[in-house]
């Protein structure tokens, strides 16, 4: 059973976010998935698709290098892999309190800057995501939380079964997860290691330009930066796949590698129809 994100199923990368974010590609991802390979690194893991994707086919035991630069994420993917139950009881509570008065509980939660402690954190975070405008991800320069509240009637915050699938798949595949940079943690990739890239998107016009997933944000000398990575990943005997907008510029970037186009619709536009008709590209270093 292919469990789902535990945040959302639209990640929460700020740049390009498309109505069911990694699930929508999910199908083309799954076509690119070496036959075989060493271990899988997933450097900017977002809300983890690809992984758990493979993760949570039991006929696949893989060793999984998890890591992303949103400290917030990270503990809570932790919490959910050590402190399930613990986890669920705190978003029952916010279900609660979110269902009496959404409006008024959306942006308390917001407000609240000092959790007590990592499962509080967690929760906080998860409850956030479940019911924040369109899937947006975004932070201040200060590192604060600033989405307005989503226009949605009965969000699931608290989706107990699948929170203790994802706890299950975490555990059985035994995965490293650090709060560092992606160039420190693919310093330990090595030949015939898979590598999925799923970086904060090149904007694809000023007016989607979301930086701020991070309070240092993503722009384009990083995307250059990733590129090189992504070549001396290939030099050292890596199989690599990328995920980006479809913009010149990257696939300037990559043009001596493998560029494949995906249709995709974008969740973070206020009008319904100017979501479609738009590409993502999927870049790899093999056939």
């Amino acid at each position: 059973m292919l469990v789902q994100n535990f945040v959302d199923l639209r990640d929460v990368h700020p740049f390009v976010k498309w109505a069911g974010g990694k699930g929508q590609l999910l199908p083309e991802l799954n076509k690119m998935i070496p036959s075989q390979f060493n271990r899988y690194f997933e450097p900017f893991l977002g809300g983890g698709a690809m992984f758990l994707r493979l993760a949570s086919d039991k006929s696949m035991n893989i060793t999984a290098y998890l890591s992303d630069t949103n400290e917030e994420l990270i503990k809570a993917f932790k919490v959910v892999r050590d402190s399930v139950l613990e986890l669920i009881g705190v978003l029952n509570q916010h279900q609660r309190e979110y269902n009496k008065n959404p409006s008024e509980y959306y942006y308390r939660l917001r407000e609240l800057t000092q959790p007590r402690n990592d499962v509080e954190i967690a929760a906080r975070f998860i409850a956030l995501n479940k019911t924040r405008f369109n899937g947006l991800y975004r932070v201040n320069q200060n590192g604060k939380f600033n989405v307005p509240m989503g226009d949605y009637k009965k969000p699931v915050i608290c989706d107990s079964s699948n929170l203790k699938s994802v706890s299950s798949v975490l555990r059985r595949s035994n995965a490293e997860i650090q709060c560092v940079d992606y160039i420190e943690m693919l310093s330990k990739a090595e030949t015939n290691d898979f590598i999925y890239l799923d970086p904060p998107y090149d904007p694809v016009s000023y007016t989607s330009d979301f930086t701020s997933y991070t309070p240092n944000g993503f722009g384009r000398e990083n995307q250059v930066q990733l590129a090189n990575v992504f070549r001396k990943l290939g030099d050292r005997g890596c199989v690599v796949l990328l995920s980006n907008s479809d913009t010149p510029f990257v696939r300037q970037l990559y043009s001596d590698f493998s560029i494949k186009e995906v249709d995709v619709q974008r969740a973070i536009n206020c009008k319904g129809s100017k979501r479609s008709g738009h590409k993502e590209l999927l870049i790899s270093n093999y056939s």
